[in-house]
């Protein structure tokens, strides 16, 4: 069985056998980058967005992620907490939306080794669901095509029927390292998604999903006696035969610094800088923090070589994270979590 829609093969190379949905943004995804990242930020709970819409000219591209998630049981474990999540996103992509839908729950473990260093070891599981969302009259098959003449709806695909969705289950884990002090933050993390390696019933025999592994680090760093920062960040993924590099870095000016106590005010910050996907894209990007919320736009400039299809055009990708504020008194001090 062969598909001879060029956006339906590309959306079935991009999504099912080789790289999963992932944003430009990734640091700002956690529930996409680690399972980990459950838990570890400062504050009561956490609240996450994504949104990706690309190659708008080819077809139908966009991705959807959104996330919660919350330290709870902070005296289970000393110095330390456990957290979970809920994580859910979408993806459609090309003319017929062939779809990939994910919802699953986290949870993590987080310990403060010292007064600066946190580690956090988090594994998600769930359910997935893959297919074509696209009216079964608009799949067009190498058998329908003519030469010199090209396609033609009257002639027999040969296919006993439509492309059906499927069902299938998801397991992932995640580790993940931080570093806290007043002049630098450092982050380092690792996660394997799809450990059960499910198998996928679309066209391939029942083929197994890939296993695919990201590797992630950055840093927050101060210059000394000034309201600037400089925050490099970096990701390789692989799955299977595929392996990308994305590294940029960000710009950050803090307008008003902010209180880590309940009666004091969040920080006021903007960002500005940009990414590099290696044989794939420039990605420029603008952050801002306000009010306990983060919202970030960046958009993709095509270099590859997939730029003569979409005319250069690329993706448009916006985050937003907001994290209510720990109830803390002046009188305690300091926690990662």
């Amino acid at each position: 069985m062969q598909v001879a829609v060029l956006a339906f093969g590309v959306s079935l190379a991009g999504n099912v056998f080789a790289q999963d949905v992932h944003f430009s943004q990734f640091s700002y995804s956690p529930s996409t980058l680690n399972p980990g990242a459950t838990g570890a930020f400062n504050g009561e709970f956490r609240v996450v967005g994504n949104v990706r819409e690309q190659w708008k000219n080819v077809g139908d591209f966009s991705t959807f992620a959104g996330s919660f998630d919350m330290p709870i049981m902070k005296d289970l474990i000393t110095d330390g907490s456990l957290a979970f999540g809920v994580n859910f996103y979408s993806d459609k992509s090309g003319d017929l939306d062939f779809s990939t839908t994910l919802a699953s729950l986290s949870i993590a473990a987080n310990k403060n080794i010292d007064e600066k260093n946190n580690f956090s070891l988090g594994l998600a599981s769930g359910f997935g669901q893959r297919g074509v969302l696209g009216n079964s009259e608009l799949q067009q098959w190498d058998n329908q095509y003519v030469a010199d003449a090209g396609y033609n709806s009257n002639l027999s695909s040969g296919e006993s029927g439509a492309v059906e969705n499927f069902t299938f289950g998801d397991f992932s884990a995640g580790l993940l390292w931080r570093y806290n002090s007043d002049k630098l933050k450092l982050h380092f993390g690792t996660a394997l998604f799809h450990l059960n390696q499910a198998k996928q019933k679309f066209l391939l025999d029942n083929g197994k999903q890939f296993m695919q592994m990201a590797m992630h680090g950055g840093a927050d760093i101060r210059i000394k006696d000034q309201p600037f920062y400089i925050l490099p960040q970096a990701l390789l993924l692989k799955n299977g035969a595929q392996l990308e590099t994305s590294t940029g870095l960000l710009f950050k000016y803090m307008l008003r610094e902010g209180s880590n106590f309940a009666d004091g005010d969040p920080e006021t910050s903007v960002y500005l800088g940009g990414f590099f996907r290696v044989g794939d894209a420039a990605i420029a990007m603008i952050k801002m923090d306000y009010m306990n919320f983060s919202v970030g736009v960046s958009y993709d400039f095509n270099i590859s070589g997939y730029k003569t299809v979409t005319s250069g055009k690329g993706g448009f990708e916006i985050s937003i994270i907001y994290i209510k504020p720990a109830l803390q008194t002046r009188k305690k001090k300091r926690s990662l979590l």
